[in-house]
């Protein structure tokens, strides 16, 4: 059958208004197909990026091209860089994403340097550079010296950790209390201080952390929380 003028005009018009709907709305979506949801991002972290009020730069450094036969580096590399990239995606432009290979000898090594970023030997001699170092319009700065392919299962804890405290320079204050030594306490023999415990580590990196006493009659007004 043949089909009229008219009805191939308006399939041409359903044809362009689809293209037009799919660019408007769907230009930034994104489907993860993988077994574990490897790339979907938790409501924690949306709820980090929407509230990021000052653009925050992110500068990951990564030796590509020395890597390309290190398939764990590599594949490790992929998955970093697409949630990078989701991170910026989900921040409405307030993650400002540079990828940067630090090639021997040459200027983007120095910057890596100069932030604070060690490069990991290899057995060829060359340095291998995988980390990412943050910056804040106050020139505050966070880094992440190298992404350890073991610790997989923490990369967007540690993704949102390094963007949360960009995003508050000023620490919430928080009181603990606790009979049991989570600071670490003095050893009598030796004289040297045991390890504090993780889960203070973890607050004292994100919170300004102040112990109170267990005996304590009264808040101080400048603790939050």
């Amino acid at each position: 059958n043949t089909i009229s003028g008219s009805a191939l005009i308006l399939i041409a018009l359903i044809f362009v208004a689809s293209i037009f709907l799919i660019n408007k709305y769907l230009s930034g979506a994104r489907i993860d197909l993988t077994e574990n949801n490897l790339y979907t991002i938790s409501e924690g972290a949306k709820n980090i990026l929407g509230n990021i009020d000052e653009p925050i730069n992110l500068y990951f450094f990564y030796s590509d091209k020395i890597t390309k036969d290190i398939p764990y580096i590599q594949n490790h590399a992929t998955r970093v860089r697409e949630m990078l990239e989701e991170f910026a995606t989900y921040s409405k432009g307030k993650l400002v994403l540079k990828v940067i290979d630090p090639e021997p000898f040459s200027e983007a090594e120095d910057r890596a340097l100069d932030f604070g970023l060690k490069g990991v030997p290899t057995p060829t001699g060359d340095d291998i550079y995988f980390g990412l170092v943050g910056t804040n319009a106050l020139d505050d700065q966070e880094i992440i010296p190298f992404f350890q392919p073991d610790n997989a299962s923490f990369l967007e804890y540690d993704l949102s950790k390094l963007i949360y405290t960009l995003s508050n320079p000023k620490k919430p204050v928080i009181g603990l209390i606790s009979s049991l030594p989570i600071q670490g306490q003095i050893d009598p023999v030796s004289g040297k201080r045991s390890q504090s415990w993780f889960i203070y580590e973890q607050l004292a990196g994100m919170f300004d952390v102040r112990l109170l006493d267990p005996g304590f009659k009264k808040v101080d007004e400048s603790i939050d929380t």
